[in-house]
C-alpha cells in the first residue's frame, strides 16, 4: 500500500527541519574528543591538560573559552613555550615565542580587565614537501608548511580562561605558517 502523501510529506519536513535545527548533526561532533582528530593513533597531547569541553571554531580548529570573560579586554604575555613536534628545533621554538610576543604587543587592548599568560606548545611541524604537490586539488596547499599549536590562556590566579588547538600551513618556511596561525588566534581573541 503506499504511502499517503501528508504522511511522505511530514516526513519530509521533519527530516529538513532537523538538519537545520542548531544542537542536531547528521554530519558528525563540533566537540575535539568526538572527532576523527582526536581519537587517531597520532594525536598528540601538548599544553592542555583537558579536551572534554573544546569544540570547534570558525577561523581556529579547536577552542573553549570561558563566556564570562571578554578576552579582548586583557593584555597578553607568553609565558612558556614547549615543543612536542617532531622537528627539534631551538630558532622554530624561539621564532613561535617572538612572534607571539610581537603580537601580543602590537594588539589594541586596553588591559582593563589585566593580563593573561599564554602558555604555548607546538604539537607539530612540517616543512614544506614539494612531494605532496601532486596530490590532486589539494596538493599545492598540503606542500606547504605548518605548524600546530596549542595555547592556554590563564589570569593572575593561574584559572584557565581560554584554551585552543590550531594548525595552519602557509608558504614554504614554517615561519610563515606560525604568522598564519598566531594571526587566526589574534583575530579570535580580538572579537571575543
Amino acid at each position: 500500500m503506499p504511502m499517503p502523501r501528508k504522511l511522505l510529506l511530514c516526513c519530509a519536513l521533519l527530516t529538513l527541519t532537523a538538519a537545520f535545527l542548531p544542537g542536531t548533526s547528521l554530519a558528525g561532533s563540533k566537540q575535539l574528543i568526538d572527532s576523527k582528530d582526536y581519537k587517531d593513533k597520532d594525536f598528540k597531547k601538548c599544553a592542555i591538560e583537558d579536551y572534554a569541553d573544546m569544540v570547534e571554531g570558525d577561523d581556529v580548529e579547536w577552542l573553549w573559552a570561558n563566556p564570562a570573560q571578554k578576552l579582548a579586554d586583557y593584555k597578553l604575555k607568553v609565558g612558556k613555550v614547549d615543543n612536542k613536534s617532531e622537528i627539534r628545533s631551538k630558532s622554530m621554538v624561539e621564532s613561535v615565542k617572538t612572534t607571539f610576543k610581537d603580537t601580543f604587543t602590537d594588539l589594541e587592548t586596553k588591559g582593563a580587565a589585566g593580563t593573561l599568560t599564554a602558555d604555548l606548545c607546538i604539537y607539530d611541524a612540517q616543512n614544506m614537501s614539494m612531494g605532496k604537490a601532486w596530490i590532486p586539488f589539494v596538493g599545492g596547499h598540503q606542500m606547504q608548511a605548518g605548524i600546530g599549536i596549542e595555547m592556554v590562556l590563564r589570569d593572575q590566579h593561574d584559572k584557565v580562561v581560554a584554551k585552543f588547538r590550531h594548525f595552519a600551513r602557509e608558504g614554504a618556511q614554517i615561519e610563515a605558517a606560525i604568522q598564519e596561525v598566531v594571526g587566526d588566534l589574534m583575530k579570535y581573541v580580538a572579537k571575543h
